[in-house]
């Protein structure tokens, strides 16, 4: 089953995200991210796509989607974190990379208590335990990185999450951990 949802609230988000994003720019270049939000136009729903679980999560396919801003250097562009309109876009993580080899790129949260531990925020090793332990079916191959400073929530779904929910169907993947940072 393929879940929808309804794209109605696109157009109207983006005509008050332009408007408040002339006046919130100045605001967001200052840093002052405080008063910027104060006036955001935050999209509504009355109601939410549901797609029934039909598969145990004991024999399930998971990938995650963070939102932290992770890359592995060398390989990813990093994302620009200093954008003042954010970075909507996403990066493909292997399953089999490393934590220790990721950064994060997002400048938009304290990064210690993930430097000390990235299973705070992308958490592959803790899944792995619960994969070996018979409770989770399959990790995916591969797994994904946002930065969550994206502000234009019509990018994110118009671009960002399709993109991420195919390459997810193309791997057989039957569900998705997103750990929002």
């Amino acid at each position: 089953m393929t879940p929808r949802s309804d794209p109605g609230w696109i157009a109207p988000f983006r005509a008050r995200y332009d408007a408040w994003w002339a006046a919130a720019r100045p605001l967001v270049v200052a840093h002052d991210y405080a008063a910027a939000f104060k006036t955001y136009p935050w999209p509504a729903f009355d109601t939410a796509p549901w797609t029934a679980v039909t598969t145990p999560v004991a024999s399930a396919r998971l990938a995650v989607v963070t939102t932290g801003g992770l890359y592995r250097p060398g390989v990813d562009r990093p994302f620009d974190g200093e954008a003042p309109e954010g970075d909507a876009t996403w990066r493909a993580i292997p399953g089999d990379t490393p934590l220790g080899s990721l950064a994060i790129a997002h400048a938009h949260f304290a990064h210690e208590v993930a430097a000390a531990d990235m299973n705070t925020i992308f958490p592959l090793e803790r899944l792995e335990e619960l994969r070996r332990a018979g409770a989770l079916g399959a990790l995916a191959p591969t797994h994904y990185s946002t930065m969550g400073y994206a502000p234009n929530a019509a990018d994110v779904a118009e671009e960002t999450a399709p993109a991420i929910a195919a390459r997810m169907r193309d791997e057989g993947v039957d569900a998705a951990l997103v750990v929002p940072v």
